[in-house]
């Protein structure tokens, strides 16, 4: 055995010596694997990994109006930009906002928004920004806008059958390896269409054929949930955020799939809430699910909280607390990164190294 383990790993530096880094290993080296912090707690424990994994394609799908722009896409950038890294936006649907990105915590001076004429230019894009060392980062906004050159030329105003499809099996299959070896960042966001082939009413599915499914290694449906959050502005009950819940459909870095994630979001700044997910109740829920925080009736414990007891009275007081008090947050977050991590030991006999930073 020792002869054949020799050999594997001498094939492997071969592999590395003719084809370039990362082509060859032996299937005992685990490599790390850096996330970028989704935004929510509940989100990153559910995903299993902590976060977006970087060197990854991810597709998040859902209906108009759900957040994947913002929720998901600001989001990414605004942890992605405190790491340090380049993000970039590759826009066909072209109407990203400044004002808009920053009030959801993005620098929109240090983003590059690529505008491509149709569906081929922004693969190009794609490919050229994870095969080169310029974008570290990047969010496709969305796949399901993808035109073809073909669609949009004055003398063929009707589409090719299966002319998106196979422009978009290309150009994922194109940007696969070198986003693994550069260790770059996609998150390809995506619309939703009536599934033709479910008997049941209102099933809905992405679009961009099956190669996108099997491509990417995680894909997270999103989903509003109960009803919409309400206030009085200017006399009128205008709608100010929701209730969004994660559907994690596929992951291969992960045990996390068919697993959901529930998280606020406000879409309206009010005196209660800022722009964003709602930070303090995502860590409170999964701080309690996790066994992080103890929870005994209306009463909260945690070692971080206030006073001799380290207890606090109803899920308000613990609110305001964390809201006012960033290093317990933080604090609660890495015990429930920690928790997660743990699992994954105990699952498994090879230790992944994951890093999760913030």
């Amino acid at each position: 055995m020792d002869t054949v383990k020799k050999r594997a790993a001498a094939e492997a530096v071969r592999l590395e010596h003719k084809y370039g880094i990362k082509s060859g290993s032996t299937g005992g080296e685990v490599f790390k694997l850096n996330v970028v912090p989704t935004g929510s707690l509940a989100l990153d424990y559910a995903l299993g990994t902590g976060g977006w994994p970087l060197g990854h394609l991810v597709e998040v799908f859902g209906p108009p109006d759900i957040g994947k722009s913002s929720v998901i896409g600001f989001n990414a950038i605004k942890s992605a930009q405190k790491m340090g890294l380049f993000c970039g936006i590759i826009a066909l649907e072209p109407g990203f906002d400044g004002d808009w990105a920053q009030k959801n915590g993005v620098d929109p001076e240090a983003v590059v928004v690529a505008r491509p004429n149709n569906g081929e230019e922004a693969f190009e894009m794609l490919y050229e920004w994870v095969a080169d060392d310029i974008i570290d980062f990047v969010i496709f906004d969305s796949i399901g806008s993808v035109i073809t050159a073909s669609e949009l030329a004055q003398d063929e105003m009707k589409s090719r059958v299966g002319g998106q499809s196979k422009l978009i099996t290309d150009g994922v299959k194109r940007v696969l390896v070198p986003t693994w070896k550069n260790n770059k960042g996609i998150i390809l966001l995506n619309q939703v269409r009536d599934d033709m082939r479910s008997r049941i009413p209102g099933q809905v599915e992405s679009p961009g054929g099956h190669a996108l499914k099997h491509t990417c290694a995680i894909r997270v449906q999103l989903k509003p949930t109960g009803a919409p959050f309400k206030a009085k502005v200017g006399g009128e009950d205008v709608v100010i955020g929701r209730t969004i819940v994660s559907i994690i459909k596929r992951n291969k870095l992960s045990e996390g799939s068919n697993r959901r994630a529930e998280f606020d979001f406000y879409q309206m700044e009010t005196d209660e809430h800022s722009v964003g997910i709602d930070m303090a109740k995502d860590v409170i829920a999964t701080g309690i699910r996790t066994r992080v925080i103890e929870k005994a009736g209306a009463w909260f414990r945690h070692h971080a909280f206030p006073g001799d007891k380290q207890q606090l009275q109803g899920k308000d007081a613990v609110n305001e607390f964390l809201l006012n008090d960033e290093k317990a947050l933080e604090g609660i977050r890495q015990e429930v990164l920690a928790v997660m991590l743990k699992k994954q030991l105990e699952a498994t006999s090879t230790k992944p190294k994951l890093e999760v930073v913030s």
